[in-house]
């Protein structure tokens, strides 16, 4: 190789040195700026200089991850949860990367989404309390107990007196109808806490259970006392006032909960049904619209739009709906009701018998079924509504 070769070779070298030190230098001085920035909390600040990073070097897990910190301190929940999931595709070895995801799913209710990277974090990191009980915790809102369980009892071995998970240990034994197991975890959650906010709502759903509506409330009501920020705490003592049918104090209460957890389906789905109720079919469509957009895998609220827009006269309407909650669950003797109403209407005589028949088949095989164990007034039961239509209307 010439000299004047050896000198370009050279030459290059430098240069591509020199750039990737200046890109280093860059990156360093932007995660500076962007840590003083969170530092004294200008959110914006920082969220710009992350931003930025991210686009020099989008390789980055560390920037995705920060990111996501970020956007999780603003509950800004769905950029959250992206920007957590790239940091995994770059660093799925990672189980604090892992356990942010999952925390972030978990944080927005989508406890399906939270398993995933949750058990992922726990492979990677198994003494870890804070993944084991989001894991247990999902699980238990996914409607298995059986898998919650050794989750939250090894978070109870590490924090016996822990209220969350002794709380979290009452819904399992509940749902595996061990009452003698749910009493005793309920007394020692009592006897470390005795005025928690969890041991004032396992009151209320005690009272609620037991038809004692005006206890029931009382008990819901200190629990916004000690906790007004808590989530779900205004729809449930709404959903009281819903039971005993005052629509108003109810409406309140929904309002309450939306302006802080807008993306509760159940609130505006509740809201929608007052709505009608007060025959106010056209703001009803609006507010059964809304829950759906937050879960539209719910038969429920597809009938309550439905019904609106059966009140309006818009069979087309109403039937699409219908329609759609029947591929949703086949199995709801609602659903089939109110497609032989709209087909009777629309003077489809045969569908209508059709539907009709179903109907009555479905009710006469409900009666004759055991009573199931009211689950519709317990707010930590995961369906598409909550469970909380156990007292729906009839039709």
């Amino acid at each position: 190789m010439g000299i004047a070769v050896r000198a370009l070779v050279i030459a290059v070298t430098l240069l591509i040195c020199e750039r990737k030190s200046l890109a280093q230098t860059n990156f360093d001085s932007g995660m500076a700026r962007a840590g003083s920035a969170l530092q004294r909390g200008d959110w914006t600040a920082a969220e710009k200089e992350l931003r930025a990073l991210a686009r020099l070097d989008p390789a980055s897990f560390v920037v995705h991850n920060n990111l996501g910190a970020l956007y999780m301190q603003l509950r800004r929940y769905p950029e959250a949860c992206e920007e957590f999931a790239k940091a995994v595709e770059l660093s799925p070895r990672s189980a604090d990367v892992q356990r942010n995801l999952g925390t972030c799913f978990f944080q927005r209710n989508d406890y399906a989404l939270a398993v995933k990277p949750l058990k992922r974090a726990k492979t990677l990191d198994p003494v870890d309390p804070r993944t084991r009980y989001q894991l247990g915790y999902s699980l238990l809102m996914l409607k298995q107990p059986a898998e919650a369980e050794p989750e939250l009892d090894f978070v109870r071995s590490k924090m016996p007196a822990d209220e969350t998970t002794l709380f979290a240990l009452v819904k399992v034994y509940q749902a595996q109808r061990d009452q003698q197991k749910a009493g005793e975890t309920f007394l020692a959650l009592r006897q470390a806490h005795p005025d928690s906010v969890f041991v004032h709502i396992l009151m209320g759903e005690s009272y609620d259970l037991q038809e004692k509506p005006d206890a029931a409330v009382a008990e819901f009501q200190k629990a916004l006392a000690l906790a007004p920020d808590m989530p779900r705490l205004h729809f449930d003592l709404g959903f009281l006032y819903w039971e005993s049918n005052r629509l108003e104090e109810a409406t309140a209460e929904f309002k309450k909960e939306l302006a802080m957890n807008p993306g509760l389906a159940p609130a505006w789905y509740y809201l929608g049904d007052i709505s009608l109720t007060q025959d106010k079919p056209a703001e009803a469509v609006e507010l059964f619209a809304a829950a759906i957009t937050r879960n539209p895998s719910c038969p429920e609220a597809h009938i309550g739009l439905g019904k609106a827009y059966f009140r309006m006269n818009k069979t087309d309407e109403a039937l699409g709906q219908f329609n759609r909650a029947n591929l949703l669950d086949a199995g709801q003797a609602d659903v089939h009701y109110w497609l032989a109403t709209v087909y009777r209407r629309r003077r489809e005589t045969e569908k209508s018998q059709r539907e009709m028949q179903q109907f009555q088949q479905l009710t006469e095989a409900a009666k004759a079924s055991p009573a199931a164990e009211p689950s519709g007034r317990d707010r930590w039961a995961s369906t598409c509504m909550d469970g909380l239509q156990a007292r729906r209307r009839t039709p």
